[in-house]
């Protein structure tokens, strides 16, 4: 019964505590309104305790009075300025007068006769060495081995220079060497014409060219 007894007191003093806050709200409310001059909706007093309102004050009387004596401004008129005037340039005149001793024309220049060179014209027959590739032999005849040398058993050679025409014909015979001398001279001149050798060529182009050649005459062991 103590311990109830206990509880219930602690409840009213819980009480009246909550209703002492209650009435100090109430009266600063009130004050508030008395001091701003503006009344609260019974919906805030339940969201908010406190309302900031700010009040901009008047400006005093002196400053209102200097600006109403303040003079306006006029804006400022444009003034047309005079344009200077052009001046003309002064115009000039000036009399030329030809010499009478320099001549109107040239006349006729006489100009130096131009002398080309001499340009030496192409070898019609070229050498074995400027060819593009040395002759080679196409068909070689055999030569008869003369009876008289080889009755005797001699051996010899025979040393000719011969002119090849583009188309691989021998044009020319010359005998250059021969031992021994004459023996196998006539035999060579006669048997050589028969020869065919490939054209010669000097940058691609056929051309009659000269060849030397040694024609060896040996018996058979």
């Amino acid at each position: 019964m103590r311990l109830t007894w206990f509880s219930e007191a602690a409840v009213k003093q819980w009480g009246s505590a909550l209703l002492i806050t209650l009435v100090i709200n109430l009266a600063l409310f009130w004050l508030l309104t008395r001091l701003t001059g503006q009344t609260v909706p019974p919906s805030d007093m339940s969201t908010s305790a406190v309302q900031m309102v700010h009040v901009t004050p008047p400006p005093p009387p002196q400053q209102v009075a200097a600006q109403q004596q303040q003079p306006k401004t006029q804006p400022r008129r444009k003034v047309a300025q005079p344009t200077p005037a052009t001046m003309t340039p002064p115009s000039l005149t000036l009399q030329l007068e030809l010499i009478p001793d320099v001549p109107t024309t040239l006349g006729d220049i006489a100009m130096p006769e131009v002398q080309l060179a001499a340009v030496a014209p192409l070898p019609s027959i070229f050498d074995s060495d400027a060819l593009d590739q040395p002759l080679t032999p196409l068909s070689q005849s055999p030569f008869i081995y003369p009876l008289r040398a080889k009755r005797l058993g001699i051996e010899g050679w025979v040393k000719v220079k011969l002119l090849i025409s583009t188309s691989g014909d021998v044009e020319q015979v010359h005998i250059l060497e021969a031992q021994p001398q004459e023996m196998f001279e006539s035999t060579v001149e006669r048997g050589i014409r028969r020869w065919r050798f490939t054209p010669g060529t000097v940058q691609g182009e056929p051309v009659r060219s000269w060849v030397v050649t040694t024609i060896r005459f040996e018996l058979e062991s």
